[in-house]
């Protein structure tokens, strides 16, 4: 008896498998891509009329391959493809001992019919302030509240409508009498004998430039406007009561600065100046014709807020 060698297995298969590649190798059909080493695989192709069969073949469509030039598998001449692979150099064709590679190709589809949008310059803005107005002649000064709201391009210039209310009131009153009261005081007695409201409201279409934008923003701004003014007055001692309204166009203009706080927040103070006279037409039964009545709604104030940008 002999003992068997544990080789023997070993040895018999590698006989097996180097007898089983000359066979492939005498035959004419390709070798399949799958029985190549991952190496070989990646390996880029040859230029040449024909594919020579062996490890420098891929037998990737991806690859792009020289008018008429046929595939290994035979038939009609391969179409070029779109992309080219990675694995290939240059234009997708490795000249003899050419090295490199290149990445795939790629445009995103887009439709002629809707172009890319631009990224547009325009923002919103508003603005809240109070102060006061103080008009031109005798008449009282008057506390000032309003906003604006429109839009604003690059920062510096804005477009939009504001509003503004000028209210003041005040009483008349008539003495009666004085007397002395305990300890010496001295007691004025008086009669309300009238007393009046008037409301002026402006509403505005302005333009506003602004500086650069950095910590502290100067500004000035103009509208036009169109402004209505309510007067009312009663009489107590005659009894006679006084309504009226007046309208005509105006302006405004106002220049002032802002100081920023938080993004597109800012604490804004101005002075600006109102112009405009309102007017309205009254019938006079005893001359039997018609009148103009104006008033001046001229003056100059100041008023303080905040602004914001969205």
């Amino acid at each position: 008896m002999f003992r068997r060698s544990p080789c023997a297995p070993f040895a018999a298969l590698i006989v097996l498998m180097l007898s089983g590649s000359a066979a492939l190798a005498a035959t004419d059909e390709p070798v399949s891509a799958f029985a190549l080493p991952i190496s070989d695989v990646l390996a880029p192709t040859v230029a040449g009329d024909e594919f020579a069969p062996g490890p420098a073949e891929i037998a990737s469509e991806y690859v792009r391959k020289p008018a008429g030039q046929r595939s290994s598998l035979g038939g009609a001449p391969d179409l070029p493809a779109p992309y080219h692979s990675h694995y290939v150099a240059g234009s997708g064709i490795v000249t003899p001992g050419g090295t490199g590679f290149e990445s795939v190709s790629y445009h995103p589809r887009r439709s002629p019919d809707h172009p890319p949008r631009a990224a547009s310059h325009w923002r919103g803005v508003s603005q809240v302030h109070a102060g006061f107005l103080d008009p031109d002649g005798p008449s009282d000064i008057g506390f000032d509240m309003g906003f604006r709201a429109g839009h604003e391009i690059d920062n510096m210039f804005q477009l939009g409508v504001g509003l503004d209310w000028r209210t003041k009131s005040g009483n008349t009153a008539s003495l009666a009498h004085t007397s002395v009261g305990p300890g010496g005081e001295t007691i004025v007695t008086q009669v309300e004998a009238a007393h009046y409201s008037s409301n002026l409201l402006p509403v505005m279409a302005y333009a506003q430039l602004s500086g650069p934008a950095r910590r502290i923003v100067p500004y000035v701004g103009i509208a036009g406007s169109w402004q209505v003014l309510w007067l009312q007055a009663d009489d107590y001692q005659t009894g006679l009561r006084f309504d009226a309204t007046y309208n005509g166009w105006g302006w405004q203009a106002w220049g002032g600065a802002g100081i920023s706080v938080i993004g597109r927040t800012r604490l804004i103070g101005e002075m600006f100046l109102n112009q405009g006279n309102v007017g309205r037409d009254i019938y006079d039964p005893f001359y039997g014709v018609v009148f103009r009545e104006t008033i001046s709604t001229d003056g100059f104030g100041a008023r303080f807020g905040v602004s914001w940008g969205f």
